[in-house]
C-alpha cells in the first residue's frame, strides 16, 4: 500500500454486527462517495464456508482439545448432543450486560468448556480475532474492494447505548488483544479443523501482555445504525423514522428525527420511544420447542429428555424457517418424526400471548413518535422492520395492527429495511435478500455522527 492509497481511504471504516444468531460486517470506503461505490457488505460468510455469503453463524465450540468457530462449530455442536455438550451460541449477551466486566470475567459453563480453560472474555477476544481474519480475507479476495482498506478503522454495533462509558475502553482493549491473536494464529482461526486449546491459550496470554492495534473507533447503537441505513437507501426520506429491529436475542425499538438541514444530515433520537425486550426470535424458538415437545410426548429418562431438548434447541431456527416457508416442519429424533404446521403455532396459547405482548410494546413506542409528529404537523412516519425476524410472514401485519391502537391523522408507512434505491436493483440479489439482517452493519459503517444524549 503506497502513501496515496492510505490518504485516499483514510475515511474508510468497517462495522461489525454481532448478531445473536449471525454475524455480519460491512465497509464504508468514504461516506462522501455514492452509495453504490462507497458502501459494501463484506462476504465473510463465503470465507467462513457458511450458508449465506454475507452471514456467518455466531458460534464457538470446544471439542477434543480444539476450538471451532462459525459453521464448523455449529456442525460439531450437532454431533455433541449425545455427550451433553453445548456451543457458545451468542456473544451479544455480554455486549448487553449491565456490568460488562463482571460478565466478561465469568467462566464458560462446563457444558460449553469442560476443560475450564476459558472465560467469557477469552471467548469474545477469540471470536473477534476470528471475525478479523474473515474480514481481512474478504477484503483481500473481493474484486470490488481495494486492499488498501484492510486496516480501516473498526466499529461494532451494540444493543445498548454507551456513549463515553467505561465499557468503550474495555472493548477497545479486547479489540487490541484480538488483533494480536489474529497476528499469531492467522489462517488457523478460519480452518475447519479448528485451533488447539494450547495454541489459543498461548495466543491469549501473549496478547494480554502485548496487545496489538485493533483499530477500534466506536460502538454504534443498533437502531441508530438501522435508521441510518433506512434513510440512506430510501428514495423518499421522512422526518420521523421508527425502527423495529427483531433479532434472535432482543427486539429493539427506537425512533429518530431526521434533519436534512445540517451537513451531514442529523439523526436525533426520540428517547422516550426507546425499548429493548426479550420478545425476539429466541422466544419464538422457545415456544416452538415447547410445542414440539408436547406433540412428541415424553421420554423414558431425564437424560433422554435433555438430549431431546438439546436437539430441538439446536434445530429450532431451521425448524422455524421451514415452518414459515413451507407451512409445516418436521424433526426426527431416533425412529420418531414429529410434524408441526404453521396453524399449530399460530393457535398455540403461548404464541398468541407472545403476539399480544409484542403488539402492545410496538404500540407504546409508536404512540410517543406520533405525539412528536403531530406536534410538528408531520404527514408521515416511516416504520422500518429490521433484523432477521422482520422477514417472518406475520410481522408486517402485527406492526400495522399496533398502529391501529392509536388514532392519528399521521400516515404510517410500514415496510422492511430494503435497498429500494434503484442502484441495487438487479445488481446483487444476495444483498437484497439479506438486507434486513446486514442493515445494522451497513448503517453503522455509513453513519457520520452519533447524536448527544
Amino acid at each position: 500500500m503506497d502513501d496515496g492509497d492510505i490518504t485516499r481511504y483514510e475515511r474508510a471504516r468497517v462495522c461489525i454486527d454481532f448478531g445473536t444468531a449471525l454475524s455480519k460486517a460491512s465497509i464504508c470506503l468514504d461516506p462522501t462517495l455514492p452509495l453504490e461505490v462507497g458502501v459494501k457488505p463484506l462476504p465473510i460468510g463465503a470465507i467462513a464456508r457458511a450458508e449465506h455469503p454475507l452471514l456467518t453463524p455466531s458460534v464457538l465450540y470446544v471439542d477434543e482439545g480444539r476450538l471451532f468457530f462459525g459453521p464448523a462449530a455449529l456442525e460439531r455442536a450437532r454431533r455433541g448432543i449425545e455427550v451433553n455438550r453445548d456451543p457458545l451460541l451468542s456473544f451479544k449477551t455480554v455486549l448487553g450486560a449491565t456490568n460488562v466486566n463482571d460478565a466478561l470475567a465469568q467462566k464458560l459453563r462446563p457444558s460449553m468448556d469442560p476443560t475450564g480453560t476459558f472465560r467469557q472474555r477469552d471467548a469474545l477476544v477469540l471470536y473477534l480475532a476470528y471475525l478479523d481474519r474473515l474480514i481481512r480475507e474478504a477484503i483481500e479476495l473481493a474484486p470490488n474492494i481495494p486492499n488498501a482498506v484492510v486496516n480501516a478503522r473498526r466499529r461494532y454495533t451494540s444493543p445498548v447505548w454507551r456513549p463515553g462509558s467505561g465499557a468503550d475502553k474495555t472493548f477497545e482493549l479486547m479489540f487490541n488483544e484480538a488483533a494480536a491473536v489474529t497476528q499469531r494464529l492467522g489462517d488457523a482461526l478460519i480452518s475447519p479443523e479448528g485451533v488447539s486449546i494450547a495454541q489459543c491459550k498461548d495466543a491469549l496470554n501473549r496478547a494480554e501482555a502485548a496487545p496489538g492495534n485493533g483499530l477500534l473507533e466506536t460502538g454504534i447503537f443498533e437502531p441508530h445504525a438501522a435508521a441510518a441505513a433506512a434513510l440512506a437507501f430510501t428514495n423518499a426520506p421522512t422526518r420521523y423514522v421508527m425502527v423495529f429491529d427483531m433479532g434472535a436475542g432482543t427486539v429493539d425499538i427506537a425512533a429518530f428525527e431526521f434533519d436534512e438541514r445540517t451537513e451531514p444530515p442529523a439523526l436525533s433520537e426520540i428517547k422516550e420511544a426507546r425499548q429493548c425486550s426479550a420478545l425476539a426470535g429466541d422466544e419464538i424458538d422457545r415456544i416452538l420447542v415447547e410445542l414440539y415437545l408436547r406433540k412428541r410426548g415424553g421420554e423414558k429418562s431425564r437424560e433422554d429428555e435433555l438430549r431431546l431438548l438439546r436437539t430441538a434447541i439446536l434445530s429450532a431456527r431451521e425448524l422455524k424457517r421451514e415452518l414459515f416457508t413451507r407451512g409445516q416442519t418436521s424433526l426426527k429424533t431416533g425412529w420418531m418424526a414429529t410434524t408441526i404446521k404453521a396453524k399449530d403455532l399460530m393457535e398455540d396459547p403461548n404464541f398468541r400471548t407472545y403476539l399480544t405482548a409484542l403488539r402492545q410494546a410496538i404500540a407504546a413506542s409508536l404512540s410517543r413518535v406520533i405525539d412528536r409528529a403531530e406536534a410538528a404537523n408531520a404527514d408521515v412516519i416511516d416504520i422500518v422492520l429490521a433484523g432477521g425476524g422482520s422477514q417472518l410472514p406475520f410481522m408486517m401485519d402485527l406492526v400495522k395492527s399496533a398502529g391501529t391502537l392509536r388514532q392519528t391523522r399521521v400516515a404510517l408507512r410500514v415496510g422492511p429495511l430494503s435497498p429500494v434505491n434503484a442502484l441495487y436493483t438487479g445488481i446483487d440479489p444476495s444483498l437484497r435478500d439479506a438486507f434486513p439482517q446486514i442493515a445494522m452493519s451497513v448503517g453503522g459503517a455509513l453513519v457520520e455522527m452519533m447524536p448527544a444524549l
